[in-house]
């Protein structure tokens, strides 16, 4: 993976702090927009950069927020796809895992889930919503 240049990843760390903010305040519409226009600001190919898995991952974060589940779950599979380490990422794991769950794709819910729980334990669920928990419980039995 590349880094940006100077110049560049001023502006990218810029508007990248521009969608976090957001984010923190629920504006997930307007934080994918911040996250989008760092999206145009990579050089070509996009997914050489560093910053373009975190890109991808919070623009994921964002759908999951608003309960767009599928797109939340392509960009997910993106990440997973480019970056072999995101198995390792329990956070990575947890959203994946719940988008699946929501999109009813249970085997991959349950193996993203179970990941995450593996990772870092129950207290990655504790401000997620119990069915995903739940969902663990029922299936390891």
């Amino acid at each position: 993976m590349k880094d940006l240049e100077s110049g560049l990843k001023e502006q990218v760390v810029e508007l990248c702090n521009k969608a976090l903010e957001a984010q923190e305040e629920e504006r997930f519409h307007a934080s994918n927009r911040d996250l989008l226009n760092v999206y145009e600001l990579l050089p070509e190919p996009k997914e050489e950069w560093k910053a373009y898995i975190w890109l991808i991952s919070n623009i994921g974060d964002n759908y999951f927020e608003q309960d767009e589940f599928e797109l939340a779950l392509e960009k997910f599979d993106e990440v997973f796809n480019r970056d072999s380490s995101s198995i390792d990422n329990a956070y990575l794991c947890l959203r994946r895992g719940q988008c699946a769950l929501e999109l009813t794709k249970q085997e991959l819910a349950q193996t993203m889930l179970s990941k995450a729980l593996e990772l870092e334990g129950k207290e990655l669920f504790e401000d997620e919503h119990s069915k995903y928990l739940k969902f663990l419980k029922q299936a390891a039995e």
